[in-house]
């Protein structure tokens, strides 16, 4: 009995400090993203015209999603992406070899898709809105969709929409 209740004792203290170590892979919300981790050649949508590559990794103990993009002009970007814990929601931090950088927020997995919202000021100081998602098509597919919501959302324009096909392995 007493052998059977230390090992009880042993087995949750190596389970807490598992989870101390990995907190991340205890919240079923951390995966979420994981149908966007792979590496992906990336069409215009409904197209032919391959855009760029893409290669998704998971990273920092499955708490995060690093996002490697080239163009074949020869731009490149990367995005970190990572569910807040605190706030309940998938956030991901953009930067682009051009200088543009974007703060994607309140990130959720509903309907099929990670959905995101963003804010920014134009070059006439307008503040816009804008929708961020990535429809996780199947396996082998997943689309991504920007827009951004003008006149106080009354039109939207379409900023990018993109086909990501994942390379054979």
């Amino acid at each position: 009995m007493k052998r059977a209740l230390l090992a009880l004792f042993i087995a949750l203290g190596f389970n807490a400090l598992a989870q101390q170590k990995s907190p991340c892979a205890a919240e079923p919300h951390t995966h979420d993203f994981d149908f966007w981790i792979g590496e992906w050649d990336v069409y215009q949508t409904g197209t032919d015209k391959l855009a760029g590559h893409s290669v998704i990794q998971s990273i920092s103990g499955g708490c995060g999603i690093l996002e490697n993009w080239s163009d074949l002009q020869g731009g490149t970007g990367k995005s970190v992406n990572y569910y807040n814990l605190a706030e309940g929601q998938w956030q991901q931090d953009w930067i682009g070899s051009g200088g543009k950088a974007q703060r994607y927020l309140n990130g959720i997995y509903k309907d099929g898709a990670m959905q995101f919202t963003y804010e920014f000021t134009d070059k006439q100081g307008n503040k816009k809105t804008g929708n961020f998602k990535f429809y996780n098509i199947d396996k082998n597919t997943v689309r991504q969709y920007q827009d951004v919501n003008n006149d106080d959302g009354k039109t939207v324009t379409v900023s990018y929409d993109l086909t990501y096909k994942r390379k054979a392995q």
